[in-house]
């Protein structure tokens, strides 16, 4: 493309130095244009983040909350947004489901979300990170199927788990290994919802 092309020259012989090599077989980014891209990006992500601040400040007068959440954790959630909207009802809310712990901390720290729910507490200098409640972990099973049961061995039964990178699933693991227990995963899924559907399949048991 002539256009743009000639807009990557320009950028070059105002910065003094090639983002690119070129030769006749191909086109390579250079270090200094590995680093020029980064630090674009995060110019381009400031930008948008202030115009959407901006935008939330031309609809209403009251800046749109921004938080974090879990899929787990939606009606907890949802509870108390009804509430906190009763008290303030011009307030607006955003959700975004975050699952990775180093997502959220990331999002935080850039001001895109002003609050997260997590599954782990987050150790950070310039987060301050408050426990709110604690659950227990429960094996999902068709409704008759431990019914005269006190517990269950789940070593041998078909599981249904988060996939790796969930922080419920480290959670798991450790379990596992310091009981010496090697778990027959059937199916690994990021959503509660999937893994409640493949409960009703009969696929397996979740947790």
């Amino acid at each position: 493309q002539p256009s743009l092309t000639a807009t990557i020259k320009k950028m070059e012989a105002d910065l003094g130095y090639d983002l690119f090599t070129r030769s006749t077989k191909d086109i390579k980014i250079t270090e200094k244009g590995i680093q020029f891209y980064r630090y674009a990006s995060e110019l381009v992500q400031q930008y948008r983040s202030t115009m959407e601040k901006m935008y939330d400040l031309s609809v209403t007068s009251e800046p749109r909350i921004k938080i974090g959440t879990l899929e787990s954790t939606n009606q907890w959630i949802a509870n108390l947004i009804r509430k906190h909207h009763s008290d303030y009802p011009e307030q607006q809310y955003r959700l975004y489901e975050i699952h990775d712990k180093h997502q959220s901390i990331e999002q935080l720290l850039n001001f895109n979300i002003h609050l997260a729910i997590t599954n782990e507490k987050i150790t950070h200098e310039d987060i301050r990170s408050i426990p709110l409640y604690e659950e227990s972990y429960i094996l999902l099973a068709p409704k008759e199927t431990f019914k005269n049961q006190n517990w269950v061995d789940v070593e041998n039964l078909p599981l249904i788990l988060p996939n790796k990178n969930s922080q419920v699933r480290k959670h798991l693991d450790d379990y596992f290994n310091r009981r010496n227990i090697r778990p027959n995963v059937v199916v690994e899924t990021d959503r509660f919802e999937s893994a409640v559907g493949f409960v009703h399949l009969g696929l397996g048991y979740a947790i």
